[in-house]
């Protein structure tokens, strides 16, 4: 085989790969430039450089992911690899459940959160209530302010305003190949108010970069999580609200959560459930839970 880089090598495969999305093709090529040695390198060394350079076994798991693809596009082994990545689920799953123990315990009430949210204004209350009553992620709201909906929507994020309602329609968002476009239909008096305050002009960003063009995906992120309550974040923030969901066992706004959200149940109850933590009594709550819900 060439000594080709790992650059060639991941632009080789992602060039023959026709369902991947374009922004997982930049995570490969990004992930590719910072490994200190070569893909093709043998097995053992990658699985040594990989404890040595890397701690949490969810950034192990992201390497390895790109480089099993990689080496078998290249009809390199990876038997071994694939075994680390098998025993790197049982360290990912009980660093979840120790996140979400501490989580547990540090996170404020969804009271105290909303009585927050009340005092926020214009660009601020719009962002939270968003986070805080439907469980977006931040990427669902790089929203493009229109008073009419275009013909041809590509993959844009719209918050429709005009004479008669204020509309969602989401559809670029992490799930979107699985749950398809998502539509939103705000009647909350105070948000129309706090969007009115703003002036928005159409066909304007919500929160764009200075010249008005659409902020890429990161700089969207740390933009969001600097204006969220206490900067919770919305990851922190969609944990309270599933809490407080749990523990007035509304399971109806959960099911709602599936939609407004796209995603699963078993996600939501998996990933952000902070009973779900390894504590028995606290996973006994979940498990009598999911029987409620079932019901």
């Amino acid at each position: 085989m060439s000594k080709n880089t790992n650059s060639d090598l991941i632009n080789d495969y992602i060039k023959k790969q026709t369902k991947i999305s374009e922004q997982t093709k930049k995570t490969y090529m990004q992930t590719g430039k910072t490994l200190s040695f070569s893909i093709t390198t043998t097995q053992p060394t990658i699985i040594k450089k990989l404890n040595q350079l890397y701690e949490n076994p969810n950034t192990k798991s992201l390497y390895l992911n790109m480089i099993i693809l990689v080496r078998r596009d290249n009809d390199l082994e990876t038997d071994k690899l694939i075994n680390l990545r098998n025993k790197l689920r049982d360290e990912i799953i009980k660093l979840r459940k120790d996140n979400l123990s501490n989580t547990k315990n540090d996170l404020p009430t969804y009271q105290n959160i909303i009585e927050k949210l009340n005092e926020l204004n214009t660009i601020r209350y719009i962002l939270n209530y968003l986070l805080i009553t439907y469980g977006l992620r931040n990427k669902d709201l790089n929203l493009l302010y229109v008073n009419k909906l275009p013909e041809k929507q590509e993959d844009e994020n719209y918050l429709l305003h005009n004479s008669k309602n204020i509309k969602l329609i989401i559809n670029d968002y992490k799930t979107d190949k699985s749950f398809g476009s998502k539509t939103i239909e705000i009647k909350d008096k105070k948000f129309k108010e706090e969007l009115n305050k703003m002036n928005i002009k159409d066909n304007t960003y919500l929160l764009p970069k200075k010249n008005g063009d659409k902020l890429k995906l990161n700089s969207f992120n740390d933009k969001v999580l600097s204006l969220t309550i206490d900067g919770l974040g919305e990851t922190k923030i969609f944990k309270i609200l599933v809490k407080h969901l749990l523990d007035t066992k509304n399971f109806t706004k959960l099911e709602q959560l599936v939609e407004s959200r796209g995603t699963s149940l078993s996600t939501i109850m998996k990933s952000y459930n902070v009973y779900n933590n390894g504590n028995k009594s606290d996973e006994k709550k979940t498990d009598d839970l999911k029987e409620e819900i079932k019901e």
